[in-house]
């Protein structure tokens, strides 16, 4: 079931970044709607790997946007992406978003 989920996750993700970057909260919420019973740390794993796969396929880079546009403060590192990564954003505060290349 997980493979799937990731999977699936991933052809949603891919869907999104053909019309705007995808915060990496938005992989939570999809997973969210998906299996409402996963946990949240269930959760982050399987939005890590599809996160892993996307960037490992050139799909995208790691990006910080300001809340709630998309524009980009800066690159962001993949190393540096942990459990708040996956929260939701905050008013005038940066996010973490994958964007199209």
């Amino acid at each position: 079931m997980a493979t799937n989920l990731v999977d699936a996750l991933v052809d949603d993700i891919r869907d999104l970044l053909r019309t705007s970057a995808v915060g990496l909260y938005e992989f939570i919420w999809l997973l969210q709607a998906r299996d409402a019973s996963l946990s949240l740390e269930a959760k982050r794993e399987q939005a890590s790997l599809a996160l892993e796969r996307l960037l490992a396929d050139g799909q995208g880079r790691l990006a910080l946007l300001m809340w709630p546009s998309e524009d980009v403060v800066e690159t962001y590192p993949t190393t540096c992406v942990g459990p708040h990564s996956w929260e939701d954003p905050v008013l005038a505060e940066p996010y973490i978003a994958i964007t199209r290349n």
